[in-house]
């Protein structure tokens, strides 16, 4: 038997002085006692046989490592039952942000700190950002950003290892920012720990705990935080994949919808489509076609045409009209319909109809409450349909186009007369021309005459008048003795074309075939003399001009110009520079007869005046007295003239 065993078994068989204090021990023991009471229990020791007390003492301190082993264990057990109520909590959670303030919450709580955070990345490039906090004051503390070479969080990923510092504003085994400083140090905290949450190989994010005293966070706690950490990990990637699940789900979910509604809208056009294309196989009008379309989408619909008009249905007159223009244009920029309100609350959509770049006019639709976008690309599709009976009806008036311009042709040319009994059954119907005829010709400089809009042929034809495209302008044919009006109404379709660039004249009334062809020559002689003078936007009778258009016939666009300039540019320039009317003065000179007192009651001057202006202007123009160099300024003075009172 062992020598301690047999000295003890002694001991217990007599009387021992010690007993009294191995009782107290064992009571100590069995209450979970604290330090200090082993330390008083201690003091018991003195008043036992001196003997006794190396013994006694070495017993005392077995029994304070049995305690310190005993609330060792019971912490661990406690932070393993922490660990494992945290897993639970954790694994139930489905939010990030619920997971991530669960984990500082509880970390807080292990090592007992009076702060705890989380700063996370989104990838390894990006820097660490706070996403929880936990005892913390300052708000400025929850916006803090960390480059991931920075503080604590760039030492915790550059070793991969947990990192701590008791006196963090003095520490410099780190590299401290400013920024980051002032809002730690705002909280007062003066010792910290950061715990790297990994992920394989990524650390995906940094957990603290701090103090705002003095402190060495132990390797029991450090480890226990750790643990957490990777619970902490876990919870946090799952918890994103979880995220990305569910909106993966949902987005299935959402396109899952968006397929069954444009299924909807799909079998919902194909009707509407079906029934538009029926109505057009079948002959419909535009008016069968608006009402159809009013009809499918309960509202009230107009169709317009290039300019605007309504030629089938009218629209509401609360809507604006300068608001339906603007609408129509962008629409047809857009390629797409365009809504807007009108004053009353009715919502109007607009559908521009266009062929290429030839715009044919509008679908307009009304009705209180806004298009569906199912209701909208029907609109459209109707939109298209109208273009087909646009279109339809275009080539019908291009194939009467085409014969009214082999009418214009021939009569210009000389070769046949259209308004025999004979030639009449190839005028469209409805027109009746007979002679004699005044020929209108309207100069097209920018070439748009083989293409007229469908706006300036409706202007250049009426009962007595047919009008076409020959040799690059508009020739206008017309029975009626008021040519002017025929020409005002081409003017206007021309401008609000946006064809600016024009110039119109009229013949004398023709009785045959031969006449014709001969003002036709002209007429373009009048209008070479209009373009050689810088003149646009005249409308003027050829008579007007046919002494100075035989005159500078075939010398060039610029002849006549060029001349006015030679003669009397330095008059004109001094006229222009001055004020003066020293021009006028020598025109009315020459208009009555070279005589100094008619041209000055002409003029309204005293005669003295008259001869001063006349002393001016011989020293502008030497030799304008003189008869030859006289005629070529009167000549000069005259087309000037012209060129200031021709009508617009």
């Amino acid at each position: 038997m062992d020598q301690r065993v047999k000295t003890a078994t002694a001991r217990w068989a007599r009387p021992d002085p010690a007993a009294g204090f191995y009782s107290r021990l064992l009571a100590l023991l069995e209450q979970g006692a604290t330090p200090s009471a082993f330390d008083a229990a201690g003091g018991d020791i003195r008043t036992l046989p001196p003997e006794l007390h190396e013994q006694l003492e070495a017993d005392l301190a077995l029994a304070i490592r049995l305690r310190e082993n005993v609330e060792h264990k019971l912490k661990r057990e406690r932070e393993l039952i922490a660990l494992n109520e945290t897993a639970r909590d954790l694994s139930a959670m489905r939010d990030t942000d619920q997971v991530l303030q669960a984990i500082i919450r509880r970390a807080r709580q292990l090592v007992g700190s009076d702060i705890a955070y989380l700063s996370a990345a989104v990838d390894e490039r990006t820097p660490f950002r706070v996403r929880a906090t936990e005892g913390v004051v300052s708000e400025a503390f929850a916006s803090i950003v960390v480059p991931r070479d920075v503080g604590i969080c760039g030492s915790v990923v550059r070793t991969r290892r947990p990192w701590q510092s008791s006196q963090y504003k003095s520490d410099r085994s780190f590299h401290h920012d400013p920024d980051i400083d002032r809002a730690i140090l705002s909280e007062g905290v003066v010792s910290i720990l950061g715990i790297p949450l990994a992920l394989e190989l990524q650390i995906i994010g940094v957990l603290f705990v701090a103090d705002r005293y003095e402190r060495a966070y132990n390797p029991q706690e450090i480890s226990i935080l750790q643990s957490l950490g990777t619970f902490a990990a876990l919870a946090i990637e799952n918890a994103r994949l979880l995220e990305e699940a569910q909106r993966a789900l949902s987005m299935a979910r959402e396109a899952n919808a968006a397929l069954r509604a444009k299924a909807d809208d799909i079998e919902s056009a194909a009707i509407a489509h079906e029934r538009l294309t029926e109505l057009i196989a079948r002959g419909g009008s535009l008016e069968d076609l608006r009402q159809r379309v009013a009809s499918l989408l309960g509202g009230e619909a107009a169709i317009l045409d290039e300019r605007h008009a309504a030629i089938a249905g009218v629209p509401p007159e609360t809507v604006p009209d300068q608001g339906l223009a603007h609408a129509v244009i962008e629409s047809a920029r857009l390629g797409r319909s365009v809504t807007f309100e009108a004053a009353s609350g009715q919502t109007v959509t607009v559908a521009a109809v266009s062929s290429g770049s030839a715009r044919l006019g509008a679908l307009v639709f009304t009705r209180p409450k806004p298009l569906s976008s199912p209701e909208i690309r029907t609109l459209e599709r109707a939109a298209l349909v109208t273009g087909i009976v646009l279109l339809s009806m275009e080539r019908v008036a291009e194939a009467t186009y085409r014969s009214v311009a082999d009418i214009v042709s021939a009569l210009l040319r000389g070769t046949s007369d259209p308004f025999r009994a004979e030639g009449a059954a190839a005028l469209p119907v409805g027109v009746s021309l007979s002679w004699p005829a005044t020929i209108v010709l309207v100069s097209c400089s920018d070439g748009f005459a083989a293409h007229l809009p469908q706006a300036i042929r409706s202007a250049a034809s009426g009962r007595q008048t047919i009008g076409a495209a020959f040799n690059g302008d508009l020739a206008v044919i017309t029975c009626s003795e008021h040519w002017a009006g025929v020409a005002e109404k081409i003017a206007t379709a021309l401008e609000e074309s946006g064809r600016g660039t024009y110039n119109i004249v009229a013949s004398q009334p023709v009785s045959d075939v031969q006449s014709a062809a001969d003002e036709y020559r002209k007429l373009r002689r009048a209008l070479s003399l209009l373009r050689s003078l810088g003149q646009n936007a005249r409308i003027v009778s050829e008579k007007t001009l046919s002494l100075y258009g035989l005159l500078f016939d075939g010398q060039g666009e610029d002849a006549a110009l060029a001349f006015i300039t030679h003669t009397i540019g330095p008059l004109l320039e001094h006229d222009r520079r001055r004020k003066s009317q020293l021009a006028a003065t020598l025109y009315a000179y020459f208009e009555t007869g070279r005589s100094l007192q008619k041209a000055a009651d002409a003029l309204d001057i005293h005669v003295n005046t008259m001869r001063q202006r006349l002393d001016s202007i011989a020293a502008l123009c030497p030799g304008w007295a003189e008869t030859s160099r006289g005629l070529e300024i009167h000549m000069a003075l005259r087309l000037h003239r012209l060129t200031e009172t021709l009508p617009r």
